[in-house]
């Protein structure tokens, strides 16, 4: 289906381009700012696009634009984005001069296939043999399920209950057995109405899975250790909530109050919300510069929230 009209003025993105486009302008990152007819950037502003500032994890940095990373003696240059209807992918090597540009407007992992479309024609180029293409992994492929295995109990009482079985990881709920499916590191897909909203999660310590999480819900292990009581600033009860607005990549979140702390949820991500000075707070790690505030108190709640200049409205669906 064609996307959706939007019109977006902000200088971060929303620019119409083919994937010959794109190429382009992987070519001129792969000539460190120079295009056809004379530089685009400068050598030092080269510098500063790729000079990594931030741990971006896997090993990759974030500099002044780009993903950079060291792999093989090799210089990798990287970005990743998208627009309502597809994502894209560039991916290059500053040494072999070999670079990848990728949309894909379906199911699938950009990052995934452009590393391996790079290494594809880094093979043809040196005369290797060609990769294997990688493995078809089943979302219900589970790395140690046995470390989620046990009985995690919320302070109310209620349980979860997750059994290994081989490669899967099982949650016995309501008479059934759910088999999850792997997102992020410690975060699942129950295929479950009870589990529509947000992802189940767990959390660590020293290596050791000790408790679980689904949205404001809060489960200890059996191996948990910690307090199984948290405080919270009285006025952050008005917070929590589902909040909407007509943005086209994030129309809607919701806030969620959980061991003290709030948070940020997305359909498959949550944030951390940190209060700073004059009522704002900030929205995920320490050099985010995502802001959100809160208002129009009434009856208790807060019916608005204004993420970064965007207003969002508080909303009767949970």
């Amino acid at each position: 289906m064609p996307g959706t009209w939007v019109e977006y003025g902000a200088g971060d993105g929303c620019i119409a381009a083919t994937p010959a486009d794109l190429a382009a302008y992987v070519r001129m990152l792969l000539n460190r700012g120079a295009g056809p007819r004379g530089r685009i950037l400068s050598e030092d502003g080269f510098h500063l696009l790729t000079r990594p500032a931030i741990d971006a994890g896997e090993g990759w940095s974030y500099g002044y634009g780009l993903d950079t990373r060291v792999e093989g003696g090799h210089t990798m240059v990287a970005h990743s984005g998208g627009m309502i209807g597809y994502y894209a992918r560039i991916l290059g090597d500053l040494d072999d001069g070999l670079g990848v540009a990728l949309i894909i407007n379906g199911p699938g992992s950009p990052k995934r296939l452009a590393d391996y479309v790079l290494q594809l024609t880094q093979s043809a180029v040196h005369g290797k043999p060609l990769p294997p293409l990688p493995p078809d992994e089943s979302p219900t492929k589970v790395k140690s399920p046995a470390d989620y295995a046990g009985t995690f109990t919320s302070p109310d009482g209620r349980k979860l209950v997750l059994a290994a079985d081989k490669e899967r990881l099982i949650l016995v709920h309501d008479g059934r057995r759910i088999v999850l499916e792997a997102r992020d590191d410690d975060r699942f897909y129950v295929p479950h109405a009870d589990f529509a909203l947000f992802l189940l999660g767990f959390g660590r310590d020293n290596g050791k899975v000790v408790e679980a999480f689904y949205g404001p819900d809060w489960y200890a292990g059996e191996r948990y250790a910690g307090p199984r009581a948290f405080d919270h600033p009285k006025e952050w009860d008005a917070f929590p909530g589902h909040y909407r607005t007509v943005n086209p990549w994030e129309p809607n979140f919701r806030i969620i109050l959980r061991k003290g702390n709030l948070l940020l949820c997305t359909t498959d991500d949550e944030e951390p919300i940190t209060p700073l000075e004059g009522g704002l707070y900030r929205v995920g790690e320490d050099y985010s510069a995502e802001r959100l505030r809160f208002d129009t108190v009434i009856g208790g709640r807060a019916l608005q929230a204004n993420l970064s200049g965007i207003p969002y409205y508080r909303v009767f669906t949970p």
